[in-house]
């Protein structure tokens, strides 16, 4: 026993002092295999099924997005209430009565089962009630044929049948007085339901005209009782300045001499005064060029959290994206903005006018945009998946940046907003309200 003993003993210290060179005998052909099974296989597969599931969110996040939203707007719900009151009204109202004699006699299986086909002939006579039947309407008049006069079928737009022949007269309908040709500048007063392209219709002009006149964009909104400037014609209303000439305004705002002179009753020898009106017909204003300046370095946020915005900062913002929906509110020590719902079809806009001082890769924020406003205050939009705006372009409040995305630490599609004013970032939502 004590030689077994013994045995045993040496046998474990062989073991210990080659275990290395039988570790490496063995071992080193299957972390070789291992090691190629891996590179080789597993990793292609692993980055397959991460391309897959990338291309899979980008068609499942934005239809979830576009399903959630219809649950989580209000005036969806109050559409689909008018609605449903309304058709359920209109179904009550044209209501016919049913009677135990006539029930079901509309329906296809009467129309089977019953087999009277026969038709009535009648036979006319001089003095005797002749239908009188539309050409294209179904109801049936009676006239007697002894007093028909064919002149009058002509003169009263009447259709019938008689002999197998229609007579149709045309209709004519007399003409808007709201399309005659005006030659002044009105004012008109937003009522309540107006739209601006309803407003453009109205007056037969293009949407651009009455924003041009007003001093609107595409996403400007009015209000019952405003007051809008509706010029005669497409064009632009223009303000006389000093050393203007009709030649210098017509190559400005891409119109004719021609135009201008018969548009405001002008004649080439008439002087123009300072401060007045014209109306440059087919015209459009030029487009400015943006400002370049040499962007200033931004650092990341390393300063303190405010509360509330200064009353110096309360005005000229606007929402920065399409939808409405907030999944992320500030709360001013581990989340330092607001994160607003979209996906890949939504645009980020400016909330303010300023300077883009960053429009690159931005650590975790992705694509980042930061727009310098001038006063102390940036506003930064993070995760975009496109830019549309470069470093140095003077943007305006609404100015679209780009477009949502999901890049950098993100989840998802959403825009991350932030407010600052040097090291210190506020609440967004005391400068921004969604309308």
């Amino acid at each position: 026993m004590v030689r077994f003993l013994f045995s045993v003993l040496r046998g474990l210290v062989f073991l210990k002092q080659n275990a290395r060179s039988i570790f490496r005998f063995v071992g080193k052909p299957a972390l070789f295999v291992g090691r190629v099974l891996f590179l080789k296989i597993g990793v292609p597969i692993y980055r397959l099924a991460f391309f897959v599931r990338r291309q899979l969110l980008r068609l499942y996040i934005p239809a979830k997005n576009r399903f959630l939203f219809l649950f989580t707007n209000r005036y969806v719900f109050h559409a689909a209430i008018v609605v449903v009151a309304a058709v359920t009204s209109v179904v009550n109202i044209q209501a016919s009565e049913v009677r135990a004699e006539t029930f079901g006699s509309k329906s296809l299986l009467y129309s089977l089962v019953n087999k009277d086909t026969s038709s009535l002939i009648d036979e006319v006579s001089a003095g005797q009630m002749v239908p009188l039947v539309s050409s294209n309407y179904s109801d049936t008049y009676s006239v007697s044929v002894e007093d028909v006069d064919i002149d009058l079928l002509y003169e009263e737009n009447l259709a019938t049948i008689l002999g197998g022949s229609a007579i149709t007269a045309p209709t004519i309908s007399e003409s808007d007085e709201s399309s005659a040709p005006r030659s002044s500048v009105e004012e008109y007063l937003v009522q309540e339901g107006d739209v601006l392209g309803s407003i453009a219709g109205k007056f037969n002009l293009s949407l651009s005209s009455i924003l041009w006149a007003n001093n609107l964009t595409y996403r400007s909104t009015i209000r019952p009782g405003q007051k809008l400037i509706i010029p005669p014609v497409d064009g632009v209303l223009y303000t006389v300045k000093s050393g203007d000439t009709i030649s210098s305004i017509s190559r400005k705002y891409n119109s004719t001499s021609e135009k201008i002179l018969a548009a405001n009753n002008l004649s080439a020898s008439d002087s123009l005064k300072i401060g007045a009106s014209l109306v440059l017909p087919d015209a459009t204003p030029p487009t400015v060029a943006p400002v370049r300046y040499t962007a200033p370095a931004t650092s990341v946020f390393t300063g303190t959290v405010g509360s509330t915005a200064p009353a110096a900062a309360t005005g000229g913002w606007v929402w920065p994206t399409d939808l409405c929906t907030i999944t992320q509110y500030y709360n001013g020590w581990s989340h330092f903005g607001l994160d607003v719902d979209g996906d890949y079809i939504n645009n980020i806009y400016a909330a303010r006018g300023g300077t883009v001082t960053r429009a690159s890769w931005f650590s975790g924020y992705g694509n980042c945009v930061d727009i310098n406003h001038g006063d102390g205050y940036v506003t930064r939009y993070g995760h975009l998946s496109k830019f549309f705006v470069s470093v140095g372009d003077v943007v305006s409040a609404g100015d679209a940046l780009g477009k949502m995305g999901t890049t950098g630490r993100s989840t998802g599609t959403h825009l991350h907003f932030e407010v600052m004013e040097g090291k210190t970032k506020y609440n967004p939502l005391n400068f921004i309200r969604c309308k």
